[in-house]
């Protein structure tokens, strides 16, 4: 699903959920942005998932008695996997899942390192803990979760789900978490952290470039696999992603 930020105050960007394509963003204003996954999703196809194996799956869900009363939005969503809820016993989409997992992990370092009341989760903090054990292991501190950051230049906006300062560097560097099956990257998990890690870059004014760690959630094990990203492959990626946000504004928002 396609989402749009109002960019026009850096320090206070607004989701604009109304909006739900390039046309609506190109009419609400100059500084409506898509976000990072946005561009990344629009833009970068896969030709055997998203043109064989996603419609196929989604007459397959439709077709299912349980499924036959759902939006085509909601059979769509089934394409991406179902994981079982620990908490009701029953499936629920891994979007659901993962924001559920994303959400305690952000409460849980926020009671770590700010001292926040953190209500306790019995089903999800498990998922979450030992992110935030190799934190405080390593000594780590937190600066901020889930933030929100612009950019003019390139037009866009994305979410960092951790920013942290390294204990030994004192430098920056920004973690996302992703829950998965088994122990699995990908290109475009580094495509969005690299843009997110150059545009904090420029907008702090640092002498370096972020270092990027993508976190993988093995759901099945509870286990936290990262991913240290070189940087040369966050340079890569940064350019990557700029060609990417080019072709999605010449092509899209067209008005």
């Amino acid at each position: 699903m396609a989402h749009f930020y109002d960019c026009s105050n850096p320090k206070s960007l607004e989701l604009k959920k109304e909006i739900t394509t390039p046309s609506q963003a190109t009419k609400a204003g100059k500084r409506i942005y898509p976000s990072v996954t946005t561009i990344i999703g629009s833009t970068v196809k896969d030709p055997f998932l998203d043109s064989v194996w996603k419609p196929r799956s989604m007459v397959e869900f439709a077709r299912m008695p349980e499924h036959n009363h759902k939006s085509w939005k909601d059979l769509e969503r089934l394409c991406y996997g179902e994981r079982l809820c620990p908490e009701t016993n029953e499936m629920i989409p891994s979007s659901e899942f993962g924001t559920r997992v994303h959400n305690c992990a952000e409460k849980l370092l926020q009671a770590s390192h700010q001292g926040v009341y953190y209500e306790e989760d019995e089903w999800y903090d498990p998922y979450a803990q030992p992110f935030i054990d190799w934190v405080e292991e390593k000594g780590h501190k937190l600066v901020a979760t889930e933030y929100m950051i612009s950019d003019n230049t390139i037009k866009t906006c994305g979410s960092v789900d951790v920013i942290l300062r390294h204990s030994e560097t004192d430098e920056l560097f920004l973690a996302d978490y992703k829950c998965r099956k088994r122990k699995q990257f990908y290109d475009k998990d580094l495509w969005q952290l690299a843009i997110e890690s150059d545009m904090l870059r420029r907008k702090g004014k640092l002498s370096y470039l972020p270092q990027c760690i993508s976190v993988c959630v093995d759901i099945s094990t509870k286990k936290h696999h990262h991913k240290v990203w070189s940087e040369d492959q966050v340079k890569e990626a940064i350019q990557i992603f700029k060609w990417l946000s080019k072709l999605y504004w010449k092509l899209r928002m067209k008005g």
